[in-house]
């Protein structure tokens, strides 16, 4: 079986894309096609002319100089940092929008046009005429030789960027109009597909689901802003796309947190999916990363610990005002609270008096309550 994949747009997210595709990659799962719209068009291209290192590689060096040229003054972490809001304002209003040069000159040193071309996997992208006020979808047959770079530059030329000319038509990013492409790749007769949603900021169109193959990969925690250079976020949007892929093709499980599936499976034999749902609450509340791959019995340890260090710095004294206590602590304070008067039997109505404040910390109170008894 060979899958269609469809990249959303998202700018600086769409890191997520290259650890969908590593997962493709260990998966060896097979595609025959890919179309994006705006960073999900700049990784389709890469993708599908096969330079996965390539991709790696711009993805753990790129800067926001490598996207856009910047006015001076402008914070080079995140443009749209609130305080670089009258500096990009004004070149925009001076300059007819941002210069997206910077990014040209990276696309034409990593996509080879050819080997593009060659490929056995189609590539298509999604962009807004605002010539014609509609939507453009091109596959690369139906793109003039020596245009490709230029029309994904005009895929990924978000509002507020110079637009791009592609013929007769005055180009913008695809995702004004369609962020999800998804019907490019119906049109082909395309019934098995791998979408990748990242988080992103677009129109997402409905499409008819009958006789389809849908696999939807949600990258939905941000670990970066649309447009903020943080390497660390980056790393982790990449753990990110890998980890939510492996759980949609069934490898990974868990919630909030990745178990290999035979792993997961193994501690269900044990424990209850309260109790392990509770775990994974608690690692939450006990900020313990969530971008990595644990033993489900590992991470019971690890929340363990964090909770025994915890009630040894929050003490275990008695309080005539508990209550009142608990509700203006922050969520480990709860967490260690909680579990104390879960231990003591004597919670009474506080659970259903306060349950709406404490929401799902009562799950990793009570997890904690059973592997620390």
């Amino acid at each position: 079986m060979k899958y269609g994949v469809v990249l959303a747009g998202g700018g600086v997210r769409g890191a997520c894309h290259a650890g969908v595709w590593k997962a493709l990659r260990d998966l060896d799962v097979q595609v025959s096609a890919v179309a994006g719209a705006s960073i999900g068009a700049v990784n389709g291209a890469i993708f599908a002319q096969g330079d996965f290192d390539k991709a790696l590689e711009m993805w753990k060096s790129i800067s926001i100089g490598d996207i856009v040229s910047l006015p001076k003054g402008v914070d080079d972490k995140d443009l749209f940092d609130v305080k670089n809001l009258s500096d990009i304002a004004r070149q925009i209003y001076e300059n007819d929008g941002l210069d997206m040069s910077p990014l040209e000159r990276l696309l034409n040193g990593i996509i080879d046009e050819d080997k593009l071309r060659r490929s056995p996997i189609d590539f298509g992208a999604a962009a807004f005429s605002l010539t014609k006020k509609k939507e453009i979808y091109r596959f690369k047959d139906e793109i003039p030789k020596g245009g490709i770079v230029n029309y994904i530059m005009a895929s990924a030329c978000m509002p507020g960027f110079k637009t791009r000319l592609f013929g007769e038509d005055k180009l913008i990013d695809g995702g004004v109009s369609d962020n999800m492409p998804v019907g490019m790749l119906l049109d082909k007769g395309i019934c098995d597909i791998i979408t990748v949603d990242v988080h992103g900021v677009g129109v997402v169109r409905g499409f008819n689901t009958a006789g389809k193959n849908i696999i939807s990969v949600k990258c939905d925690e941000a670990q970066t802003g649309i447009m903020e250079f943080d390497k660390n976020g980056i790393e982790r949007s990449i753990a990110e796309g890998y980890i939510r892929c492996m759980k949609a093709f069934g490898r990974y499980e868990g919630e909030a947190y990745a178990f290999s599936a035979d792993d997961h499976r193994m501690a269900r034999g044990r424990y209850s999916s309260d109790i392990i749902s509770g775990v994974e609450a608690a690692a939450r509340v006990f900020g313990i990363d969530d971008m990595k791959v644990y033993k489900v019995e590992e991470l019971i340890r690890l929340c363990v610990e964090e909770y025994k260090r915890c009630e040894a710095q929050c003490g275990s004294e008695e309080s005539e005002n508990i209550i009142e206590k608990l509700i203006h602590l922050d969520g480990k304070g709860v967490t260690v609270r909680l579990v104390d008067i879960i231990k003591s039997g004597a919670a009474g109505d506080f659970l259903t008096d306060k349950l709406s404040v404490l929401g799902a910390n009562y799950d990793a109170a009570c997890a904690m309550a059973y592997f620390t008894r």
